[in-house]
C-alpha cells in the first residue's frame, strides 16, 4: 500500500534506454530472442523510468485540467501489432505515451503524444487519425466556431512554438461545403474545412529525455497546444 502512495521523482531516463532502442532499430535484433535477452534492460531503463515520468507528469497535468487523462495506460506498448501489417518487425524502434480529454489515449482521438527513439523526442498535438465520423464532428465544429478556431491557430506563442496546423489535404471541398464560395469566404476557412488531419509538433534532440527537465517541457507544450486539442476534443463529443 506504502509503495502506491509514495512515487519515484522522474530523475530522466539513462542513457542505456537510448542504447537499447538504437540496438532494437538494427534489423538483425527486432525479434523475440534478441528481446527476452535484453527484457531486464528494457525493464529497467525504459519501462520503469517511463512509469516515474507519467506518476510526475500525472501531478503536473491535472493543474492544467484534471479531465486530461493521465496513467499508466497512456503509455503504448513496444510490441507492434503485425496482424495486417507488411512489416513484421515485432517490437518499435520508439517509446511513446499520449494523454487524452476524458478518456484513455486512443488512436482515433485527438490527443497530446510524444515518443522518443534514439535520435530525436518528438512532441504532438491534434487530431492525426483520419477517421471519418470524428472528420465529420471537426469539420462541422470548426465552420461553426471559425472565429475561435482561427483565433486558436494564430495566436503567436502557438505559432511561434509549432507553426502552422497540419495534415492531409482535399483537394476539392468536401461533401456538404460543395456551395461554399471560395471567392466570398475566408480563405482560411477554405483552406482548413479540405483538411484531413489537424496536428502540430515539435522535435527535439533526443539527449533531453536524460534529465527531469522532460517533464517540465511535456508539460509546457500541453499547456500552449491546449486550447487547440481542447476545441478539436469538443468537437467530437
Amino acid at each position: 500500500m506504502l509503495d502506491e502512495l509514495v512515487k519515484e521523482p522522474f530523475l530522466g531516463f539513462p542513457k542505456k534506454a537510448l542504447k537499447f532502442l538504437k540496438d532494437l532499430s538494427i534489423p538483425s535484433n527486432n525479434n523475440k530472442a534478441w528481446f527476452d535477452e535484453h527484457r531486464d534492460i528494457y525493464e529497467e531503463n525504459l519501462k520503469k523510468p517511463m512509469r516515474d515520468l507519467i506518476d510526475t507528469l500525472a501531478i503536473e497535468i491535472n493543474k492544467i485540467d484534471p479531465d486530461i487523462v493521465v496513467n499508466y495506460k497512456s503509455i503504448f506498448r513496444i510490441n507492434r501489432d503485425v496482424r495486417f501489417a507488411k512489416d513484421k518487425r515485432p517490437y518499435k524502434e520508439i517509446y511513446a505515451a499520449a494523454f487524452a480529454f476524458d478518456r484513455i489515449k486512443s488512436a482515433e482521438i485527438p490527443a497530446f503524444y510524444f515518443h522518443f527513439d534514439s535520435k530525436e523526442i518528438l512532441f504532438a498535438s491534434g487530431q492525426y487519425s483520419m477517421d471519418n465520423d470524428y472528420l465529420k464532428k471537426i469539420r462541422n465544429h470548426i465552420y461553426k466556431n471559425f472565429k475561435n478556431y482561427k483565433a486558436i491557430k494564430t495566436d503567436k506563442k502557438f505559432v511561434k512554438t509549432f507553426g502552422s496546423v497540419l495534415g492531409e489535404s482535399l483537394t476539392k471541398l468536401p461533401k456538404g461545403y460543395e456551395n461554399i464560395d471560395p471567392e466570398k469566404e475566408d480563405p482560411v476557412l477554405v483552406t482548413t474545412l479540405k483538411m484531413k488531419q489537424f496536428y502540430v509538433f515539435r522535435n527535439f534532440k533526443s539527449e533531453v529525455v536524460l534529465n527531469e527537465e522532460l517533464a517540465d517541457l511535456i508539460t509546457d507544450h500541453i499547456k500552449i497546444s491546449y486550447d487547440f486539442n481542447k476545441f478539436l476534443s469538443n468537437a467530437i463529443k
